[in-house]
Order: structure tokens, then sequence, then C-alpha cells
């Protein structure tokens, strides 16, 4: 199955023909440093998108509401949404007819009452199941139904220009304008370095601490299309700590 061809089925298709170098890098306040090359990160989201279709039909007009926190996960069940045609709701929005909800509270999340579907997702980089209080019955451990998906993409409806992919933070907008909301895509893919040719610009390495999943999304977005490596530090994350991690991670750009 071809991706779609929508921004976000274009950086999944870069990201599965990409080797060992990495396109997402975490960094929790714990400690905690995961990176995922382009070709884990597609296989991840390609499992996800799987997951979706197969337990919610997931397809253009599908509600998935976000209901995580900044975090490396969250870019993997934004991506595998879009990937499908959904349309992503952030949790502040008050949104009718909920189809799926993705989160780290199942009991409290916004909409998991009407949802047709709730996955439970897991944050530490080891997790292989859910780790926190007893599931009820019809919660789906995300963590744990993730690696029984295939790698390959299967069957996926294509989204219109005009089908919405994402609502909240005040905005609504469609795929056709997701690479226009990412501001600062152009400058990103051609950063200063002085010996990079115009026609061979050098991929950005940018380090990211966005303060909500607005930010996240528009800042992952921007520096992916630009063919770069995201850095993300979790909010919070203090100066010192931030100023160690760029010199450590030799990013090009703080954003």
């Amino acid at each position: 199955m071809t991706h779609p061809d929508t921004l976000p089925g274009r950086l999944l298709d870069a990201f599965g023909h990409d080797g060992a170098s990495p396109r997402l890098t975490w960094y929790g306040s714990d400690g905690e440093r995961t990176e995922l090359s382009g070709r884990v990160l597609a296989n991840w989201v390609t499992k996800a998108a799987n997951l979706l279709v197969e337990e919610a039909d997931a397809e253009p007009g599908t509600t998935v509401v976000l209901d995580l926190p900044v975090h490396w996960r969250t870019l993997v069940w934004a991506l595998a949404s879009w990937t499908t045609g959904a349309r992503v709701v952030l949790p502040e929005e008050e949104v009718e007819d909920v189809d799926v909800v993705v989160t780290t509270d199942p009991e409290n999340a916004p909409g998991a009452d009407d949802a047709d579907l709730v996955l439970a997702v897991a944050l530490p980089a080891l997790a292989m199941s859910w780790d926190g209080p007893e599931l009820p019955g019809e919660v789906v451990d995300a963590a744990a139904e993730l690696m029984s998906y295939g790698d390959q993409l299967g069957y996926v409806s294509e989204p219109e220009d005009d089908d919405v992919a994402l609502v909240g933070a005040g905005l609504e907008a469609t795929f056709g304008e997701l690479a226009d909301w990412a501001r600062g895509t152009l400058e990103l893919g051609r950063p200063n370095h002085g010996e990079a040719e115009e026609d061979d610009p050098k991929p950005v390495r940018a380090l990211v601490s966005p303060r909500d999943l607005a930010g996240l999304l528009e800042q992952a977005l921007a520096v992916w299309r630009a063919g770069g490596s995201l850095v993300l530090a979790e909010p919070g994350t203090d100066a010192q700590t931030l100023e160690r991690i760029a010199a450590e991670e030799r990013v090009d750009l703080r954003w």
C-alpha cells in the first residue's frame, strides 16, 4: 500500500527510506533518552496506523482525541492518525462524536465515555504493556497491542485536501493546510552554515521544548518537512540541561 499523498504521508515515505540517521531524539526530565531513526519511526507509525484501521475503521472523518503530553509517542500517534486520514483533536477541545481516544489517563480522558475505541498509552521507552492501574475491560492496552500489527502499511483511505486534519488551540487545519501551518519551513531547510551549497542544503538538527501539543506538532512537521532531525526535550527542562543537550546533540537550531 502506498502512503497517502499528504504531508504526513510524504514524511512517512521519507522516513521509511532513511537509514540509521536519527529523525527523533527524546530527552525526558527523568534523564531518559530515546532515539529513533527514520526507519524505526516509520515502523512505529505504520503499526499504529494499522491498529487504528483494524480496531476503529479509521478513515477521513474519523475523530481521534490525542490526550497525551508533549512526548515522542504523541508524535507517533498523531502521524498514525493522519496516515489513516483521520482528524486529530487536541484534548482541550469539546468535540461530539469522538471515535478514538489515545490517552495516558483512560478513566478521565475527554470523550472516553463515548468513544468507540480507547487506547491506553504507556510512556516509558521500554514499556511493552500498560504500566498504570488495571484497565477497564473496554480499554485497549496500546503498548501491548501495537507490537502485533504489521510493519507494512495496510489499506488506508486517501484524504482530500479540504478534509480536516487538526483541531485545537483555536485553529482548524485541513490536510492541504498542514504544510503552510507549520511555520519556518523554508528557513529550516537552509540553515546558514556558510559551507552549504545553495542546491545542497544541510538538513537542520533542531532542539525544541514546546509547551503544548499544538507547538509540538507544528515544530515537528516544520523540521521534518525540511528533511531535518528533531531533538525533543520535555517541557520544564531547565536552561542548563538544554544547553548540555544542544552541545551533545550538535544541534543547528534551538526553537
